[in-house]
């Protein structure tokens, strides 16, 4: 009887340990290039808002083109992907905006008012990192730099564990570590206020 508790009780504990390893989705990329102008992607929602795929030219992108004010933080999220730690990357081109302008990444997304911000902003001229707890915007980390509306910026965000990396350009410009959302989250992009802006070739890389 004894021997087949501990059986079982190994067994739980295997299972356990296997799911808290298998935290993260495969890899992914996203381009937007086959997706219909006016339209959402499948498999993206738009928590809060409007986004759609807007034509770039010959180029296709997902664009943030709502005009609200204040505090008010723009989310698209993919709904079927979660990763812990990750590397993630996207190019953004500021588009415009007088209060606010760019936009950024959201990681380990759990819902619209707690997850990590990494956003770059041409209006200010700095990359920051930030952590959204029930809402309220906290800043972790932030570097000054130079940016301009208009042009392409490829943002890229390294996590592993409570240690994070922020890339502008292939850049290491921001080093920092956090405790504040340890678990696997969903991901997306993110803008404040009137910010318009377009975010294009998503890549995801699963960092075990």
């Amino acid at each position: 009887m004894q021997t087949k508790f501990i059986s079982l009780l190994l067994l739980v504990l295997c299972a356990g340990s296997e799911a808290a390893f298998a935290q993260n989705s495969p890899d992914a990329t996203f381009n937007f290039d086959n997706e219909t102008a006016g339209k959402l992607p499948k498999d993206w929602t738009a928590v809060a808002s409007t986004w759609a795929i807007a034509n770039d030219g010959t180029n296709k992108a997902l664009k943030q083109t709502g005009k609200s004010k204040g505090e008010r933080f723009n989310i698209c999220i993919n709904n079927k992907l979660k990763y812990q730690n990750l590397q993630i990357e996207v190019r953004i081109k500021p588009m415009e905006g007088a209060e606010d302008q760019g936009g950024g990444l959201v990681w380990r997304y759990h819902d619209a008012k707690n997850y990590y911000l990494a956003r770059a902003n041409p209006l200010d001229n700095n990359l920051k990192v930030y952590k959204v707890v029930k809402g309220i915007r906290k800043e972790i980390k932030s570097v000054k730099l130079k940016m301009k509306a208009g042009e392409w910026y490829t943002l890229k965000v390294a996590m592993i564990g409570y240690t994070l990396n922020c890339f502008l350009n292939d850049q290491k410009l921001l080093n920092a570590t956090d405790t504040m959302f340890p678990n696997a989250g969903q991901v997306g992009f993110w803008s404040r206020s009137d910010a318009i802006s377009l975010f294009d070739d998503l890549k995801i890389k699963d960092l075990k």
